[in-house]
């Protein structure tokens, strides 16, 4: 495919603003709620069933994840497979941190889990073993997630994929390390651990509090 030398920064453009669409969050909002100030999660579709219950909220979550697979799909109209991968981690990076909500999103797992499927990554079965195998044998499905998703990179890095799907695999699950690092949280803090245990807690368990 002949590409324009603008064909990188567009579909960037482009991703990060079909990413920064809160649907959960517009979703739970006509409702008359608030998931910026409400609820015990982030802007997601798991704070969505909290509020709008099971059936709507998880259709929230499922639109809100689909959005890096809209925006791989238009890219891939004008752009190559490797533009694609980029504008798929750029649509994740628009969910984490959205200009819409003043960067205060979600954690973007669903997001990057649709983002490598749309890619063609079959692989990303082992990201859900993780995810459901933590909940499982942890009640914990954060540690998992991580596992999974670097499970998921390591597979697709050994198996011969194309380049720029491995490297989105392996920028995506640092994206989603640095989301729980430093993503928007509703509460302060707690004052009585270090820095370093609170940003362990937040690496192995997406929280601030054991």
């Amino acid at each position: 495919m002949l590409e324009t030398p603008a064909a990188a920064p567009l579909a960037v453009l482009i991703a990060y603003a079909i990413g920064s669409i809160p649907v959960a969050y517009l979703a739970v909002r006509l409702a008359g709620r608030d998931l910026l100030v409400e609820g015990s999660g982030g802007v997601s579709g798991s704070s969505a069933v909290e509020h709008l219950g099971v059936v709507r909220g998880f259709a929230a979550g499922f639109a809100d994840a689909l959005k890096p697979v809209l925006a791989i799909f238009i890219v891939q109209r004008f752009a190559s497979y490797e533009v694609s991968a980029l504008a798929g981690a750029a649509a994740v990076a628009g969910h984490v941190w959205p200009a819409t909500l003043r960067f205060r999103g979600g954690r973007g797992v669903g997001p990057a889990g649709a983002a490598l499927a749309a890619l063609g990554a079959w692989h990303m079965a082992l990201a859900f073993a993780g995810l459901v195998l933590g909940k499982a044998l942890m009640r914990d499905s954060a540690p998992g997630v991580l596992v999974g998703f670097a499970a998921t990179a390591l597979a697709l890095s050994l198996t011969g994929a194309p380049p720029a799907l491995s490297l989105t695999a392996w920028a995506l699950a640092a994206l989603l390390v640095v989301a729980r690092l430093i993503g928007y949280r509703k509460a302060p803090p707690p004052d009585d651990v270090s820095r370093a245990t609170l940003l362990w807690r937040r690496f192995l368990l997406d929280r601030d509090r054991p």
